[in-house]
């Protein structure tokens, strides 16, 4: 009797185990915390941290929940550098940052790339869970608005972390501290 490879005309495996999805750094990040706590991944990724904190009783001040933060924050920078890359020269990188944020047409250069993504105001928290939520990356006129919406969702993304790659220190903005007539030099009629 032929073995099913055979008959289907498959190519032999020659002793390779079949491939397991390693988990993304925010699912091993929240699996530390598992079963006690399950992380939903058509979340927000700042929302679960919340929920994890609240489901583990850390106030604000709780030394488990500063080491918890920082140790989240971590794997939100590596989820970036997964998902979008670390190279700042990289074109595809670009590219697919200006597909995410749908930017139409997609820039042929780099110079062009990141002169349209870096006129885009985006939550840097919102464009790593689009990924997994699979919701549209939300698009704002201005830093000032940007910041905003960052303060009234504690979407945070962490800046100076020792994780973040070149491309990533590109995008981040002032948040806190916004600076007047940063806007969008060409609206794209979505905001």
């Amino acid at each position: 009797m032929q073995s099913i490879r055979k008959r289907q005309n498959l190519p032999k495996r020659k002793g390779k185990k079949p491939r397991i999805p390693l988990p993304s750094p925010l699912e091993a990040f929240f699996a530390t915390y598992a079963p006690q706590f399950q992380y939903d991944t058509t979340l927000s990724s700042v929302l679960e941290f919340y929920r994890l904190c609240n489901k583990s009783g850390w106030g604000r001040d709780d030394p488990r929940r500063e080491i918890a933060h920082q140790k989240f924050k971590d794997a939100l920078v590596q989820q970036f550098n997964v998902a979008y890359g670390t190279d700042v020269n990289d074109l595809a990188s670009w590219q697919n940052l200006c597909h995410v944020v749908r930017i139409d047409p997609i820039p042929d250069g780099l110079d062009a790339c990141r002169d349209a993504v870096y006129h885009t105001f985006i939550n840097l928290v919102d464009l790593v869970d689009t990924k997994t939520t699979h919701e549209e990356v939300r698009l704002f006129q201005s830093e000032r608005a940007l910041s905003e919406y960052t303060r009234s969702t504690g979407k945070y993304f962490p800046s100076g972390n020792a994780h973040a790659g070149g491309l990533l220190r590109f995008l981040l903005r002032h948040i806190l501290h916004p600076r007047r007539g940063y806007d969008a030099l060409s609206p794209r009629g979505e905001f």
